[in-house]
This record gives C-alpha cells, sequence and structure tokens, in this order.
C-alpha cells in the first residue's frame, strides 16, 4: 500500500451552543475550545505517548494534529465564547488495521474521559 493509504484522517470537534458569545458569559456558557482541548489532552502525554488504548499496538505510531479551528479567525481581535471547534488528525495505521477501527479506539477512548460531546469521524 501506498503511504497515504497507511493513514487515517479524522476530524474532530463540538458545536455546544448555538452561535458565538461575548466573553463576558464566560462564567456561565460552556466552550467548544475548552471541551475540545481537554479532550485532546486525554490522548497524549507531555512525552508524547499515545494514551489511546489499542491504538498503538506496534509500537511505533503517530497520532498528529493537523488543522485546528477555535472561535474566531478573521482580521483582528474578537472577545467570544466559541460556539464551535474542531481539529483535524492524522494516525498511522498499523498492518492490518482499518481507519474504521481507529475511528472506533478515539471514540471509546473520548467516552471513556468524559468527552462523550465531542464528535469523531473520518474525512
Amino acid at each position: 500500500m501506498a503511504n497515504c493509504e497507511r493513514v487515517a484522517k479524522l476530524r474532530m470537534g463540538l458545536k455546544i451552543l448555538a452561535c458565538n458569545e461575548h466573553s463576558a458569559e464566560a462564567a456561565i456558557l460552556p466552550s467548544a475550545a475548552w471541551h475540545l482541548v481537554w479532550a485532546l489532552g486525554t490522548m497524549k502525554n507531555e512525552k508524547e505517548e499515545i494514551l489511546v488504548e489499542g491504538l498503538c499496538s506496534n509500537g511505533k505510531k503517530s497520532l498528529n494534529v493537523t488543522e485546528m479551528k477555535i472561535g474566531y479567525t478573521g482580521e483582528g481581535d474578537m472577545t467570544i465564547i466559541p460556539a464551535e471547534a474542531y481539529c483535524n488528525l492524522t494516525v498511522d495505521l498499523s498492518e492490518g488495521q482499518t481507519a474504521e477501527e481507529v475511528c472506533a479506539k478515539i471514540r471509546t477512548h473520548l467516552d471513556n474521559h468524559g468527552a462523550s460531546d465531542v464528535e469523531i469521524q473520518l474525512l
């Protein structure tokens, strides 16, 4: 198989507000940005070790964030609580492993770590 076929490409994210809200409401409204960051923080440790059970079956595996969009990305500053946040991930596949299996393992991991509100899907 070609190298690009041995990589699972996924999108992880959530929308928890109907629209962006002013940051003055941060004490009472949930933040999609923080939910996504917390979910990502459960997947690797500070030593770059992958913590998703069953994902690193051969000892050599990469789990990379390739794109992230959180909140306002236009010109200048905007003080908001983002309604949605997402990131794209790539995961190197082990021999015989499918992208669907990787997606399912990440889904289980997110559910087990209090991030059931974060969606995961194949790209």
